[in-house]
């Protein structure tokens, strides 16, 4: 007599604990995902062959536009508060908290320090359209200060300069002679990569 064969079931895998899990990743990196906030002024970057990359942390970036107009950024959100009441406290500016968190919510510093309460309690339609941009010649050397007061709040922070292509020499030339002056000689210059030639 035949042997009877028992009936073969399909496999089958519930998948619910695996779409949720899905989603909550998902969430999880949506909220998580910092945003990079955008620049105040284009600047379009020469373009290199250079294959090093500039970090994320710890990073302050000095901004040159065609104009010859210098901006100043503080990558690491949680040095900009401390910067500003130092560089406040050097130029007996008083910050309220509101001005603090605006400050800490913007990408770039466009103008000088005396400006700087003004552009603060600006809208951000009226923001766009004054940046006059942070003096920088023998006697004003207001973003050095910048640059000297986020490197006391975060000796690990690295200096990364952004031209833009039509930036003149001379204003790049000046920017570098006032760094070396103060002993800052280590910095990186921000530019688009390219194809590297093939030999």
């Amino acid at each position: 007599m035949a042997r009877v064969k028992p009936k073969r079931q399909g496999i089958h895998m519930d998948m619910t604990a695996m779409s949720d899990m899905a989603w909550l990743l998902l969430t999880f990196f949506i909220l998580t995902t910092q945003f990079k906030k955008p620049d105040i002024v284009p600047v379009k970057t020469p373009s290199s062959v250079a294959e090093t990359k500039i970090q994320d942390g710890h990073l302050m970036r000095i901004t040159i536009n065609n104009e010859g107009k210098y901006y100043f950024s503080i990558v690491d959100d949680s040095n900009k508060v401390p910067v500003l009441e130092s560089m406040g406290a050097k130029h007996g500016i008083n910050f309220t908290e509101a001005e603090k968190f605006a400050f800490s919510k913007i990408s770039e510093i466009p103008v000088p320090i005396r400006q700087l309460k003004s552009y603060l309690n600006l809208s951000d339609g009226e923001k766009q359209t004054f940046i006059p941009g942070i003096p920088l010649d023998s006697v004003d050397t207001q973003l050095i200060d910048w640059v000297q007061l986020t490197m006391a709040q975060d000796p690990e922070v690295k200096i990364a300069i952004k031209g833009d292509v039509g930036t003149h020499y001379p204003e790049f030339r000046d920017l570098i002679k006032q760094l070396v002056d103060r002993d800052i000689n280590k910095f990186q210059l921000q530019t688009n990569s390219e194809a590297k030639p093939k030999d």
